[in-house]
């Protein structure tokens, strides 16, 4: 095949040369957000002094108290009330104390259940644990 010197320069003349302005630009993508942020966890704000093992009275504290009766364990996220295992879903200032929620599995078979309590530690050793009635039940830290 013979290229003709004038025929070679026309061909790539079109080639490199720009689309006429008549053509209609190729459409721009559509923008796409990004993903929402994921939600951060409730920030439980559970006092230091407050966890630990508390009982009734120093009795209910002992290990041979195998059903747990009269004794409440407080972590930074669950509470144990005897066999019960609640998980805490808030926290809330509530004077000098704290009121919490609890997301409840009862230990002895019964249905899962919400509770409402208030905590006030009056001493390192010492704290009441309030119940949604408004009952106040004076606790010892468990040694």
């Amino acid at each position: 095949m013979k290229v003709i010197p004038a025929c070679a320069a026309i061909l790539l003349a079109a080639a490199c040369s720009p689309a006429p302005a008549s053509e209609p630009a190729a459409p721009a993508a559509p923008s796409i957000a990004p993903p929402p942020a994921p939600m951060a966890p409730p920030q439980i704000a559970i006092l230091t002094d407050l966890v630990g093992r508390w009982g009734v009275a120093m009795e209910a504290c002992a290990p041979t108290n195998d059903a747990k009766d009269g004794v409440i364990e407080i972590t930074a996220s669950t509470v144990a009330m005897g066999l019960d295992a609640c998980t805490i879903s808030s926290t809330t200032p509530e004077g000098a104390g704290t009121m919490m929620i609890l997301q409840c599995k009862s230990g002895e078979g019964g249905d899962d259940y919400e509770r409402n309590f208030s905590v006030v530690s009056s001493s390192p050793e010492t704290m009441t644990w309030i119940t949604e009635g408004g009952a106040g039940v004076p606790h010892v830290r468990c040694k």
